[in-house]
């Protein structure tokens, strides 16, 4: 009984920390968008149409990032209640990768090597979130050239996006896929931080997993595992 008392004392502890880090996320756009949208309900007649535009655009890119943030949230919260949903299907892999990759910016900068005909079985939403998210944060942090690679391991299929920035502090590579992790130094639009969290839940519950390796002699590497047949 003292134990299951601790474990949901240290449960507790964590939704609370959960829930306050997760309201001042949402305070900061919430507060711009209040603020700027004041202003124009006060001053419409007076402000210049230059201004009422880039006080569009603020309230408009601070929504988007609410949207994003409240979508991750409800994803953290099922992945960690087990209750996320998953429907597995084979994939051809090479070809679910190119179809990921269609839509993101500088797609000439990302080299693909997936040999053809190679399968898994997972959720293809679930690919294909991890491998987007892998491919935006080297688009990012890192520098080209950045390289997706499929390879064969045993009775599963490791996706591999790698590049060639400056890597992930030692002290920080640890913290990499815990929620809201973020770096010191970031680019101008920074994110909450659950990206990672979420990639390597989503992993799981298709019965992979997902981490970061250093790429000698110089970059990062973010690997994700899925099964090439059903469990």
């Amino acid at each position: 009984m003292p134990d299951e008392v601790k474990d949901l004392r240290a449960a507790n502890e964590a939704l609370k920390e959960f829930v306050a880090v997760a309201a001042h996320e949402i305070r900061g756009p919430m507060a711009a968008i209040l603020g700027y949208a004041a202003t124009m309900q006060r001053k419409w007649d007076d402000l210049p149409a230059e201004e009422k535009k880039e006080f569009l655009g603020i309230i408009e890119r601070r929504s988007r990032y609410l949207t994003r943030l409240l979508d991750s949230l409800l994803t953290i919260s099922k992945i960690e209640a087990g209750a996320l949903e998953v429907r597995p299907e084979g994939l051809d892999v090479g070809r679910a990768v190119e179809q990921a990759l269609e839509d993101l910016p500088e797609r000439s900068q990302v080299v693909v090597r997936c040999p053809p005909g190679v399968r898994v079985f997972a959720d293809p939403d679930h690919v294909e979130r991890v491998l987007v998210n892998f491919v935006r944060n080297a688009q990012k942090y890192g520098k080209p050239p950045i390289e997706v690679e499929c390879a064969e391991e045993g009775d599963d299929l490791v996706l591999t996006v790698s590049d060639r920035g400056d890597g992930i502090p030692d002290d920080f590579a640890a913290k990499l896929f815990e929620k809201f992790a973020r770096a010191t130094v970031e680019p101008t639009e920074r994110g909450a931080g659950l990206g990672l969290s979420i990639v390597r839940g989503l992993a799981r519950a298709n019965g992979g997993d997902a981490w970061y390796e250093s790429n000698h002699p110089r970059g990062s590497r973010f690997r994700a595992r899925f099964p090439k047949g059903a469990l």
